[in-house]
């Protein structure tokens, strides 16, 4: 009965799930009861604020407040203490809350073969993470209602040496990349820019700075056919930036896009990279077309100014890049 203890409101209800799994994220607890109960995606949001009359932005499930830990504590059956380390605190460096959903197949199947129901680590939320700390393996995309099934069954590698080699390239790029830019380890000598200039250049390559919709300068990227669980791009065109280009980055859920835009990034730093390793398809100039949007365009709408204003910095901050011999060299 709880004596002498309050319950929250919203905790009245019991869901019968197991407990949090290994470095567990607090979403995929929520989400883990939702497929089973086939609820509404906002219902644990609706029992979290039971009183409000606005629609609210969307609750980040990984960061719970005090009270509201204490809510889905009660709810799954658990002490809110065990609750509490599973919380990631929102960073740059971490991908926008619901574009978390990177996973390793590896360690799926060894929680599938425990009895464990699958969940999305902490680990794998990372921008720049594109690898199983624990397996090496490189990391996959599952999406809201896929089959649990196959992502169980997607390969762990390409097919082929030369594929298999790339793909590592790039994660370790990835890996490299981040460790320079948080400063645990300094830039190699051997790169050119610096991990500022680089990451302008990732922002570059990830966002539409132009006037009107239109794919990002990444999808220009290609490569063998045999990497297209692993690199891939988008299709559809996006609307010009509206927000910090760092956020069009956080918002590249899919690992195989990172590695694509990144990929690309490696192509202008690493001087050392082999023509073979290169992306396939990058014309010389893969910011001309967005750039040309701007010429004899003055004065600029009022909606357009902070697009400007970001395009001009980061373009000012990748010149060096961009006049290496009209392009990566």
């Amino acid at each position: 009965m709880n004596r002498g203890h309050h319950t929250p409101e919203g905790a009245d209800t019991r869901w019968w799930i197991a407990g949090p799994g290994q470095d567990e994220s607090l979403r995929s607890i929520v989400e883990r009861a939702e497929r089973l109960y086939g609820g509404p995606g906002d219902a644990f949001r609706r029992r979290l604020k039971p009183r409000a009359t606005v629609p609210e932005r969307e609750t980040d499930l990984d960061s719970l407040s005090s009270r509201e830990l204490w809510v889905l504590a009660h709810t799954v059956g658990v002490a809110p203490s065990d609750l509490f380390a599973h919380r990631l605190a929102d960073s740059p460096w971490l991908l926008h809350a619901l574009q978390r959903r990177a996973y390793c197949p590896v360690c799926w199947k060894e929680d599938h073969r425990a009895g464990r129901p699958p969940g999305f680590r902490r680990t794998w939320a990372g921008v720049f993470v594109l690898r199983c700390p624990d397996h090496d393996v490189s990391l996959h995309w599952h999406a809201p209602h896929q089959s649990i099934d196959l992502a169980l069954n997607v390969p762990l590698r390409p097919r082929g040496r030369r594929a298999a080699r790339l793909v590592r390239l790039i994660d370790e790029f990835a890996r490299r990349f981040e460790r320079a830019l948080r400063g645990s380890e300094p830039w190699p000598p051997r790169w050119h820019g610096n991990p500022s200039t680089a990451r302008a250049l990732l922002m570059r390559c990830a966002a539409n700075l132009g006037r009107v919709p239109e794919l990002p300068p990444f999808s220009s990227v290609r490569g063998p056919p045999v990497l297209g669980g692993f690199v891939s791009v988008p299709t559809r065109r996006v609307e010009p930036l509206g927000d910090s280009p760092w956020e069009c980055v956080r918002a590249m859920g899919l690992p195989a896009w990172r590695r694509a835009a990144l990929w690309m990034v490696a192509s202008y730093v690493v001087p050392a990279l082999k023509d073979t390793d290169r992306p396939e398809g990058l014309p010389a100039r893969p910011f001309a077309a967005i750039d040309a949007q701007w010429a004899g365009m003055e004065p600029h709408a009022r909606g357009l100014r902070r697009t400007r204003r970001y395009r001009e910095a980061l373009q000012a901050a990748c010149r060096r890049f961009e006049e290496m011999e009209g392009g990566p060299p």
